[in-house]
């Protein structure tokens, strides 16, 4: 019975050895693939780092163009709104003078007509020769 036990242990003992064995062989396998991972990392690592200080010079420029932007874009708009504020009052300036030009013209005297100073407008004056409704 001790015998069979001290063959049972041995032979564990041998099938451990094969698999630390097995598993170190395999690792030693993957040390040069890691290392070379490693490797990508730090250069990846680099380079977000001058990325970052990049940005950090760039967000600068940045907020100085972006107020430039909105500057220029509020003197477009106050331009624009100018012009838009002087073509209206140059159309109701027409409208108004031509307004007024047909009053005037309304207002003469035309052949005939007289100065009637209560109600200050121009007036013919009554013809009786000219009442045709009672004929």
């Amino acid at each position: 019975l001790v015998k069979k036990e001290r063959r049972t242990m041995y032979h564990v003992a041998l099938q451990k050895r094969e698999l630390e064995k097995g598993a170190n062989g395999q690792a030693r396998r993957f040390v040069g693939w890691l290392k070379d991972l490693i490797d990508v990392d730090k250069e990846e690592l680099e380079f977000c780092q001058r990325l970052d200080e990049k940005l950090d010079v760039l967000a600068v420029f940045q907020a100085e163009a972006k107020i430039l932007r909105e500057r220029k874009r509020d003197e477009d708009a106050r331009k624009a709104a100018e012009a838009e504020a002087l073509a209206r009052r140059l159309a109701e300036e027409n409208e108004r003078k031509r307004l007024l030009d047909d009053v005037k013209k309304e207002a003469e005297a035309k052949p005939g007509m007289v100065w009637n100073p209560q109600l200050r407008e121009y007036q013919y004056l009554h013809d009786p020769t000219q009442e045709t409704w009672r004929d």
